[in-house]
């Protein structure tokens, strides 16, 4: 998974939060490690990508966007963190042994 699927990642990690909120057990079958799966790098390196040219599109200097959260990219690179961390988590015996929470 990476940057370059844009909703499509958005999507799979909406869905992998609402299972993990409610203790859902969710098998994956993959040839690769999670780590190998969801590129952190790729979806730094896209997201700079976008935002540099949606700075150039603004004529924003450097100076002028570092103040700016927009452009850190950090939103997405944490949204990706936070899909790993969580799928992580749920390959442990804890997280098997939880109960369904079922939300309304």
């Amino acid at each position: 998974i990476n940057a370059e699927y844009g909703e499509a990642v958005v999507s799979t990690q909406s869905t992998g939060d609402i299972f993990y909120d409610r203790n859902v057990k969710l098998i994956i079958s993959s040839d690769v490690p999670l780590h190998d799966i969801i590129c952190l790098q790729d979806a730094d390196q896209k997201a700079k990508d976008e935002l540099r040219m949606l700075m150039d599109d603004l004529k924003l200097t450097m100076e002028e966007a570092k103040s700016m959260s927009l452009f850190t990219g950090e939103d997405e690179v944490f949204s990706q963190k936070r899909a790993l961390s969580r799928l992580t988590e749920m390959q442990c015996a804890d997280y098997w042994d939880l109960p369904h929470n079922k939300h309304e």
